[in-house]
């Protein structure tokens, strides 16, 4: 966007899985968007490595389903940290009772805003179904390897990882 003549935007995506330590060399040269998943964020913060004093907009994209996973201490944690005023937007799929008493608890004169009807999911979205990850552990690097090439032969889509393998390996198999 810069060669356009627009001023540059810099992000973190700050996730498990990723050297922390990198993702601060990002942190020390400031940022102005962080696409976070709750520990990593939670972790980040607890440990001061980054802080919310500049943060005026909180975003959290599927926030029924991080408190039906049971992330809800996690998110009130993270928002424990903003000192200044901000304005946070929660977008839901659904909008049951359970998620309703959250938002009113943990945000300041909450509004709702309903597309479609309340309570459920889009009629007009189609949802595929796929069958569930499984996670399979070894005892060394060299199983796992070899169960991922058994796998990718008999046509099973699979990832390997493991400390051998670098980020890279790990999202792009």
């Amino acid at each position: 966007m810069r060669e356009y003549g627009f001023p540059e935007i810099r992000s973190l995506l700050c996730i498990g899985g990723v050297d922390m330590k990198s993702q601060l060399d990002i942190v020390k040269k400031g940022v102005h968007i962080v696409v976070a998943t709750p520990e990593r964020l939670k972790d980040m913060l607890a440990k001061k490595k980054m802080n919310h004093d500049s943060c005026r907009y909180l975003t959290s994209d599927e926030a029924d389903r991080l408190v039906d996973l049971g992330f809800e201490d996690d998110i009130r944690e993270v928002f424990d940290h903003f000192k200044a005023q901000r304005q946070t937007l929660l977008f839901f799929a659904t909008m049951p009772t359970k998620i309703q008493v959250f938002a009113r608890s943990a945000l300041v004169k909450p509004i709702t805003v309903n597309v479609g009807r309340a309570e459920a999911a889009n009629l007009d979205v189609i949802q595929e179904k796929t069958p569930p990850p499984v996670l399979i552990f070894c005892e060394n690097k060299a199983d796992v390897d070899d169960i991922y090439e058994y796998f990718l032969l008999k046509g099973v889509e699979a990832v390997a990882i493991h400390m051998g393998k670098d980020q890279g390996e790990r999202l792009c198999h």
